[in-house]
């Protein structure tokens, strides 16, 4: 637990300046954002709650650059684990840590206290991570709560090609035409009357976004000889012959290493078969919708196809890896303190266990570190792919060797394996 002798959220207008006109003015020229009714801010004065839909890493910058308040960014407590992003981002920005997907009451108190006593703005992603996809998660429930509570304006910061100009699997920057557009979403009055269900359903309703089919629409295209590389790391079930983690891109093709399927990335964001090769057969639930249309649609797709394969893998008790990756450093910590190496090795997922073996120790007496799924919470991925995980109070973090290893694929996994069978695995 951090307590509050050791954090203070500290954000300086000087800085806040500062970053606006040096990476504020790069980041609108180089992403070329248009920004809609930013005058707002010269009516509306803090304190407030900004909220925004979670298309990109960059959106806090992005929206920095034009609202012309510190903003204390809630943000995932993962990001502060070094000393000079803690620094950066606890001193200078005055962030506010929130465990992934765990309720922090101390994290509550935070927000309370900039928007009540301090009368500043507080800044929040309600869905907690930036998209895959280039479609919206569901926003927390308790992030209706919240603002029910604040009851101060709550205004919306909508962005449109945010994911396609910089997607959260990829490292390339395709710059083409990135819209924020700004407006108030929530008045205090509405507020007061509003019941937190409706609340979150109009919450939910304003973060909708497909960039995707904006894009077709717009006929903005986001041009890059790089656009698939690492699309690995988002999707990672090939459609025509089911092999996990086969795909690996190059340029703008990916393709199968167990088979010859192979695709070209768009710049629209859509996928097309290489000229002139013959129509394959997909695997269901591939065979029945277009899943070449979006990278949403494959990945609606790819979970279905998990969610089948894992409730037969539970049926026959199969006992084989599901996922496994080598050259992998397993860490561990507590909040937003330094973690700490406890081994460099393997990883395998299982039905029913998270293994870790040491490659220092092979066949050592203590054998593999081994986690049952049912102690694992809060599995996730932070940034690209690091694989972070819960058990009890402490936090793990898998670095892959491989910078196009998906950490996602273990988060997915494991999320549908606790849907399908959180209570009795067949006996072995």
């Amino acid at each position: 637990m951090i307590h509050a002798r050791r954090y203070h959220p500290t954000n300086f207008k000087f800085f806040t300046w500062l970053m606006r006109y040096t990476y504020g003015l790069w980041l609108r020229r180089a992403y070329r954002i248009v920004a809609i009714n930013a005058e707002l801010f010269k009516e509306l004065k803090p304190p407030f709650i900004l909220v925004g839909n979670h298309t990109t890493l960059l959106d806090p910058f992005i929206a920095n650059a034009f609202v012309p308040f510190p903003i204390h960014w809630v943000a995932s407590d993962g990001n502060m684990r070094s000393p000079i992003m803690r620094f950066l981002l606890i001193k200078l920005v005055g962030s506010i840590p929130k465990s992934k997907a765990i309720p922090d009451i101390e994290t509550v108190n935070w927000i309370v206290d900039i928007i009540r006593r301090k009368h500043g703005v507080v800044g929040m992603y309600p869905e907690g991570q930036s998209t895959w996809t280039g479609t919206p998660f569901p926003a927390f429930y308790s992030s209706a709560k919240l603002l029910r509570l604040l009851r101060v304006p709550v205004v919306l910061a909508k962005t449109q090609g945010g994911y396609l100009t910089k997607p959260r699997w990829s490292h390339v920057r395709r710059p083409s035409k990135v819209e924020i557009a700004f407006s108030v979403l929530f008045t205090p009055e509405q507020l007061r009357t509003t019941p937190i269900a409706d609340i979150d359903a109009a919450l939910n309703n304003a973060l909708a976004y497909d960039d995707t089919e904006w894009c077709k629409r717009e006929a903005i295209r986001f041009e890059s000889a790089r656009g698939a590389e690492s699309l690995e790391l988002a999707l990672y079930i090939c459609p025509k012959c089911g092999a996990k983690a086969s795909l690996h891109s190059n340029g703008n093709r990916f393709a199968c290493d167990r088979c010859d399927f192979s695709v070209e990335y768009g710049a629209d964001g859509s996928f097309a078969l290489p000229p002139g090769s013959a129509d394959p057969v997909f695997l269901p639930p591939f065979s029945s919708e277009p899943f070449l249309e979006s990278i949403a649609h494959w990945d609606k797709l790819q979970s279905a196809f998990m969610q089948a394969e894992l409730a037969e893998w539970l049926r026959a008790a199969r006992w084989d890896p599901i996922f496994s990756d080598e050259n992998i450093q397993l860490k561990k910590g507590k909040r937003i303190d330094s973690m700490k190496t406890m081994l460099r090795g393997r990883i395998d997922l299982f039905i029913d266990r998270l293994e870790f073996r040491d490659a220092h120790k092979p066949g050592g007496a203590t054998g593999p570190l081994i986690f049952p799924l049912d102690t694992v919470e809060a599995e996730g991925v932070l940034k690209w792919n690091f694989f972070e995980f819960y058990q009890g109070m402490n936090v793990y973090r898998v670095v892959f060797g491989d910078p196009k290893a998906s950490g996602r694929k273990y988060a997915d996994a494991i999320g549908l394996l606790h849907e399908l069978s959180h209570s009795h695995l067949p006996g072995r």
